[in-house]
This record gives C-alpha cells, sequence and structure tokens, in this order.
C-alpha cells in the first residue's frame, strides 16, 4: 500500500497527467477493494488519454481533486499545484496531431456509435471549415463566456466557490440569423465534436419509441466530452397545456426537464428554436443561458456583405448603398441568396443584369420617407445615369422636384 509521501513524490515527478491518475485511482481503489469502478474509471483514463482530450483528463482529475479533499487535503493541493504547472500548451502525450480532418457525417463510425445511434444524430466535426460568422456584441460576449468558464483555471476557481459553469444554453431567434453556426462556432472554438439531433429520425409512431431514442441520444452526450444540438426543439417540447398535443409529445418534454436539471459539466447541451412562445415555461427555466439572436444590424450588414460580394465587391461598389437599404430586415441567410443570385446573373447574362439589378435593389418605396425617395432618385441620376425621368418615375416623386435638387446640388459644388 503506498503511504502519502509516496504519493506527494509520484505527483511532482509526473511528467504527464494520465501517469499519475493511472496510478492515483488504480492504487486507491485497491486500498478499497472496489475492483469495478477502479476498472471503469481506467477505461474513461485510457479513452481520454488516447483520443487526446487533455482538457477532458483535465477535468476528470480535478473531479478526483474535488472528491479527496475533505480526507486529505495535502495531496488535493499538490494536486491542484500539478495542474497549475503542467499547462495545456506544455509536450504531453495528449497532444493532437494538427492534421486535417475531413468532416464527418451520420453514416460514418464516429466515437463509437452503434448503428441506431448514428441514425439518430448527424456529427459535426471541429476540424471542418466553418463559414463566417457575425455574432452581436451582446451574443459574441456570452458565447466567449461560456469557452472562458470551461478552462481548468476558471473551472476550479468555480469550483471553489460552489459555482458551476454553464453547461445548457437555449438560442432563440428567426431563421437564417446565425443560431446554427453558433453553435459550430463554440464546437469548432471548445475543439469537441457537434451533435446534432435529426428530429425527423428521433420521431417514431411507435408508442414510446420517441422518447426511448431521445433519452438515448442524451445519455450518449452525457457521458461523452461533446456538444449536443437540439435544433427546432419546439418541436419536442411544447407547452403541456397544449390540447392538441398527445402524450408522447407530453412525456418528451418531462424526459427534457428530468436531463437538463442535472445536465454533466463535462459536456454542454444546446438548443435551438424560432418560436419560443411554443416551448414550456418549465423547460425554458431549467436551461443556465438564454440567448435571443435578432436579425444584423446596420453594421453586420456592411461586414458581411463585404464577404459575400467578395472578388466583385468593386464591382458592386457604386450599388452597395442600393444593396444595403435592400438588406434590410432581412437574415444573413436570405442576404447571402439575394447577393448569390446577383453576382451569378452577372457572370452569366450582363444584359439582363443590369436590367434585373435596378427591380431587385429599389427598396419598397412605400416604406420611405419622402425625403429618402429623393436621395435616392439623385442617387440614380448622378451614379448610375438614369434618365430624370425614370429616375422621378421609380422614386414617385415629380420632375420638378427631382430638376429643383439637382440644380440645388449642382450650385452647391
Amino acid at each position: 500500500m503506498m503511504t502519502k509521501a509516496i504519493y506527494l513524490t509520484i505527483i511532482n515527478k509526473c511528467k504527464y497527467f494520465s501517469q499519475f491518475i493511472f496510478i492515483y485511482i488504480s492504487t486507491s481503489y485497491i486500498k478499497n477493494g472496489d475492483f469495478t469502478k477502479m476498472n471503469k474509471d481506467l477505461v474513461t483514463i485510457s479513452r481520454l488519454a488516447l483520443s487526446g482530450s487533455e482538457v477532458d483528463l483535465r477535468l476528470f482529475l480535478a473531479k478526483h481533486i474535488r472528491k479527496i479533499k475533505k480526507d486529505d487535503i495535502e495531496t488535493a493541493i499538490a494536486l491542484e499545484n500539478l495542474l497549475k504547472t503542467q499547462s495545456s500548451s506544455s509536450p504531453s502525450v495528449l497532444r493532437k496531431k494538427n492534421l486535417p480532418e475531413p468532416e464527418v457525417n451520420k453514416s460514418q463510425d464516429h466515437n463509437n456509435l452503434d448503428e441506431e445511434l448514428a441514425s439518430l444524430i448527424k456529427v459535426w466535426n471541429p476540424s471542418s471549415t466553418l463559414e463566417n460568422i457575425y455574432l452581436s456584441s451582446d451574443i459574441k460576449m456570452a458565447l466567449e463566456l461560456i469557452i472562458k468558464e470551461r478552462s481548468i483555471t476558471n473551472l476550479n476557481a468555480l469550483t471553489s466557490r460552489g459555482l458551476k459553469p454553464v453547461t445548457t444554453a437555449i438560442f432563440q431567434g428567426p431563421p437564417g440569423v446565425g443560431k446554427s453556426l453558433a453553435a459550430k462556432w463554440l464546437a469548432k472554438q471548445l475543439n469537441l465534436p457537434l451533435y446534432i439531433l435529426d428530429l425527423t429520425a428521433v420521431m417514431s409512431s411507435y408508442m414510446g419509441k420517441t422518447g426511448n431514442n431521445l433519452r438515448k441520444v442524451l445519455d450518449f452526450a452525457k457521458s461523452n466530452s461533446c456538444i449536443i444540438f437540439l435544433d427546432e426543439i419546439d418541436a419536442i417540447a411544447k407547452k403541456r397545456g397544449d390540447n392538441s398535443d398527445v402524450g408522447e409529445l407530453k412525456r418528451l418534454v418531462t424526459i427534457l426537464l428530468q436531463e437538463l436539471e442535472n445536465w454533466p459539466e463535462q459536456s454542454l447541451l444546446l438548443a435551438a428554436t424560432n418560436h419560443f412562445e411554443l416551448i414550456d415555461p418549465a423547460l425554458w427555466r431549467r436551461f443556465d443561458m438564454d440567448l435571443t439572436f435578432k436579425l444584423p444590424t446596420s453594421k453586420n450588414i456592411e461586414i458581411a456583405l463585404k464577404d459575400y460580394l467578395a472578388d466583385d465587391f468593386d464591382y458592386f461598389l457604386p450599388w452597395l448603398d442600393l444593396i444595403k437599404l435592400k438588406m434590410q430586415g432581412l437574415s444573413f441567410s436570405l442576404m447571402k441568396r439575394e447577393i448569390s443570385y446577383l453576382r451569378k446573373l452577372k457572370l452569366m447574362d450582363q444584359s439582363l443584369f443590369e436590367k434585373t439589378i435596378i427591380k431587385e435593389l429599389i427598396p419598397d418605396i412605400s416604406n420611405m420617407t419622402k425625403q429618402d425617395r429623393i436621395r435616392l432618385a439623385l442617387q440614380l441620376v448622378n451614379e448610375y445615369k438614369f434618365p430624370k425621368t425614370r429616375a422621378a418615375e421609380f422614386m414617385e416623386i415629380s420632375r420638378d422636384t427631382l430638376r429643383k435638387y439637382l440644380n440645388d446640388t449642382k450650385e452647391g459644388v
């Protein structure tokens, strides 16, 4: 049996976390005669070490530090010092090879998914390419907080004060504003696999099967270091007072309520909805964080347009003010679709492009003030060389009004 002095010597001599955890856990369980628990934890340690999950191995060690603090504060302090001195950037057997990995789909074997589980979730690998994401300052700050909380230093600080990191969050907002992209962005920043619940596969006509499918996915997510993403959660989490729903859907809400109550720190559960008013209020309160994604601001529209126009930006520059006006009130996904259409039209049919762009870009003038209409009419004449009559007609102002402002502009030059 090892003495405390030997334990402390091992802690100080260990170069890698995995070395010490193997030794400490095995000897402590042997001491207590709990071989079953020892074997389970050794399997967990092996999986974390071999998969390169250094963050998870550190979390595992932090959990055991909390367990032994009551009985052996000296060893606990030595372990905490080990975590501090052996930074995650130091050479380690846990370091992953920086090799590109292909995006994984649900048909591939990933993290030992069995056939049934693979049919219920889609997998997004954090090494996959991610398109640009445009976050408002408050959303970005909240997501960065989730990331910061999961560093070993901050996690220890939270635990020592009886606090816990965010383990569940729900995103609400209209379609196409970046909710799914935000989930992928978090997965990439945390270097965790993202498992996306496939609602069409989870829902079953057989009584009780849908609930079993949901439990299977959630049990898997709880036992692995990952992010589980329940997109369109309103489909399975409607208010239980809704008399139009069958008992099976109400049971799904009960399952979610139970699971969200004590979601483990090693994984992160994210949900998204376009219809927050449909979500059961009791379930809504279970989430640690609630983030509202809004339609793009003027600043975000400008940034996104520069990316969407890419190599054609200079060509579209004279039209940029009109494009910005046209994009007001649209989601990022709709903006991208509109710009893609215009770029393809320009490339394939220049004459049709010239005829179409005015129709596409002139905003709904019924929502514009007279001054805005005059300003656009002046822009059409001065910058786009439109005939004065057509510009006045487009903007529903008189030719005399347009002529007056054109003359005033010339006199002011």
